[in-house]
């Protein structure tokens, strides 16, 4: 049998065009696309919420596809978030937290620190997709490996740690282990590669293509009543 080896790399930091505003024509498509033919779900019809309080806005300074580090693979649907340390991150859909790391200092502005010292805390749901939620302060994360979380709760405390430039929030979903790869050639051994999927939000502004980053929405993203 096959030993498992899951290996789900986090690249934490601080574009791709697409889209065709004939197949979808929301108003935010005029401000821009963001993947070539990636499936977003119409956000009303998502399972997802921002992971932020209602009544509060953030701006996205890292979308989807980009030439940074949001290029490929697990990351390629990943958005960084800017808010300052300590800002309450919630749950964006209920699931069973299944990894908390929360033991490293937030760094000093001006400093980079490893991909590896990042503080995170990752939500297993029903589906079997894993939210990650990643640069965390110190002792950020509010929940136990175990625990269950509801859509909304508050489960963390935004920060700066890991290969980051600054205070931000970096998240993703990851598709469920059954849909992975096995990239390994070796027969004794598997590697799965997960990619990580598209995600809109249903207690926003209307985002048919994700959500967009301040370069094309200036205004960010309100959390708002669902």
């Amino acid at each position: 049998m096959k030993k498992l080896l899951l290996i789900l790399l986090l690249v934490p930091m601080v574009s791709c065009s697409g889209g065709d505003d004939e197949i979808n024509d929301c108003t935010d498509s005029e401000l821009g696309v963001n993947c070539q033919g990636a499936d977003y779900l119409k956000n009303s019809d998502s399972l997802y919420v921002l992971p932020w309080e209602i009544g509060k806005t953030f701006t996205v300074v890292q979308g989807n596809c980009t030439d940074g580090s949001h290029s490929l693979g697990q990351i390629q649907f990943a958005y960084d978030i800017n808010m300052p340390i300590r800002t309450k991150i919630v749950a964006m859909r209920s699931g069973i937290v299944v990894k908390v790391i929360e033991s490293f200092l937030d760094l000093e502005f001006g400093t980079v620190g490893l991909v590896d010292e990042a503080n995170i805390i990752n939500v297993k749901h029903d589906d079997g997709s894993e939210a990650q939620y990643v640069h965390l302060t110190l002792n950020g994360a509010l929940k136990n490996e175990g625990d269950s979380v509801d859509q909304g709760e508050i489960i963390a405390l935004s920060g700066n740690t890991g290969k980051t430039t600054g205070p931000h929030l970096h998240f993703q979903v990851i598709q469920p282990l059954t849909e992975c790869e096995d990239t390994d050639p070796r027969e004794n051994f598997t590697w799965y590669s997960c990619n990580s999927i598209p995600l809109t939000f249903k207690n926003t502004s209307e985002h048919c293509f994700g959500l967009l980053d301040r370069g094309l929405n200036s205004g960010g993203y309100t959390a708002e009543p669902y």
